[in-house]
């Protein structure tokens, strides 16, 4: 039989003290672990239950079937804040387009449909419409591909839209042109007109237009009166009067990217900027040095799709004249 060699007793004591330091340490690393976990699970829970459920539909056109860079990353920025984005052309994919947009998306149609924009929003909207998934979703995104976005990311505009819960839809900017409404290059609609029967009519009834025009005219310009007059609520995330417009100027609010961007944190840029098809107001030296330093990867596409951005010398405020509408890019 083995025996246990004798120990001093104030070894003894101290082994006894080490060992029962370690299991009361034990157990309050096993209490803190336990807290930890229920206070992760809490968070989560909050987190998950305070996301709506939203779906987006994104309009687009290719003029040669290919799919440009700033598109995929437009895509990208929408799939981060969205269960689902359904893309639809007005114009025909390459198969080669196709696969590089599929990781972003949930569906897509790819076809020449004659209505511009809003006629992809309708076929987006009745797609998801059919498959069910607008009944339990909170928010439904239309945006096309007529501008560079996002800059940076969409979350932080989404968070703070989400302390305005009153509002039944949205955009980023609004017009006053005509009547006050929500530019048609990204929208929000929220649960209220989702279920509503007069926007399901108005979204249906979209149809080919004898000129590009009228798809500004007949839906974007009519469509937050409509709502409105209904009793919904709406407002733009990009403030309605942020900058006092002088007499003679575009009262376009992308015609100030410089304030929008470096003042509002906009996260869109529309293409028309390198265009003569929008008035730019500010200098787009400034701009492009400012996207430079803010929104490198948006900065880079646009140097790809417009080579002569940054050395283009900035014309005379005002000696554009301002575009009828945008129904495509």
């Amino acid at each position: 039989m083995k025996t246990v060699p004798d120990m001093p007793n104030n070894r003894l004591s101290m082994v006894i003290s080490f060992l029962t330091r370690r299991k009361q340490n034990a157990g309050k690393r096993s209490i803190a672990a336990i807290c930890v976990l229920i206070a992760l699970t809490a968070v989560s829970c909050f987190y998950l239950a305070a996301q709506p459920r939203r779906y987006a539909v994104f309009a687009g056109y290719s003029a040669d079937g290919n799919v440009s860079p700033y598109v995929i990353r437009y895509l990208k920025g929408l799939k981060a804040v969205t269960d689902g984005v359904v893309y639809i052309t007005d114009s025909p994919l390459s198969k080669t387009a196709q696969k590089q947009v599929k990781p972003y998306i949930i569906h897509g149609e790819f076809q020449r449909h004659g209505e511009y924009d809003w006629g992809s929003y309708k076929r987006g909207y009745q797609w998801l419409k059919k498959q069910g998934l607008l009944d339990k979703a909170d928010e439904l995104v239309l945006a096309n591909d007529s501008a560079y976005a996002p800059l940076n990311s969409f979350k932080p505009m989404f968070k703070d839209m989400a302390k305005r819960p009153g509002l039944d839809f949205w955009g980023n900017t609004q017009n006053s042109t005509f009547n006050p409404h929500l530019q048609s290059y990204f929208l929000v609609l929220r649960q209220p007109v989702l279920r509503s029967k007069n926007f399901d009519a108005f979204i249906n009834a979209v149809k080919a237009q004898p000129h590009h025009s009228l798809y500004i005219t007949e839906y974007e310009i009519k469509l937050t009166p409509m709502l409105q007059n209904l009793g919904y609520k709406w407002g733009s995330y990009i403030p309605r009067n942020f900058i006092k417009v002088a007499e003679g100027h575009s009262a376009d609010p992308n015609s100030y990217p410089v304030t929008l961007i470096g003042k509002y944190d906009n996260q869109f840029l529309k293409r028309r900027t390198f265009t003569d098809k929008l008035p730019i107001e500010e200098n787009r030296s400034k701009l492009m040095k400012l996207l430079k330093l803010k929104a490198p990867k948006a900065y880079d596409n646009i140097v790809a799709d417009f080579p002569g951005a940054v050395q283009k010398r900035q014309a005379p405020a005002g000696s554009s004249a301002p575009a009828a509408g945008e129904p495509a890019a």
